[in-house]
């Protein structure tokens, strides 16, 4: 679940929010995945996917990969890979 909690503000009382598995957006042949690696390890970082679920192992391949510790910088990369101008060059 990608929630309200802000590793770089908030206190590690919540850090068991850090997770692989946060958020997953899917479109036709694309999927976003979020996650926080390693998993609740406070000195991690967020790492979102962009895959394309028609090839064989696609965590393998991904189409882009962005990594960062800032929620307000993956909530940006988020909007701007689901922008039409951005993924419409992925779709099938």
């Amino acid at each position: 679940m990608f929630s309200e909690y802000d590793p770089d503000t908030d206190s590690e009382e919540y850090c068991f929010e850090l997770c692989e598995d946060m958020l997953q957006l899917k479109n036709k042949n694309l999927l976003i995945d979020l996650g926080w690696y390693p998993e609740g390890d406070i000195k991690g970082n967020y790492r979102l996917f962009l895959v394309d679920t028609t090839k064989e192992l696609p965590f393998e391949t991904p189409l882009q990969v962005f990594s960062s510790r800032s929620k307000k910088e993956i909530i940006q990369m988020i909007e701007y890979w689901t922008n039409y101008g951005f993924f419409s060059k992925y779709l099938r």
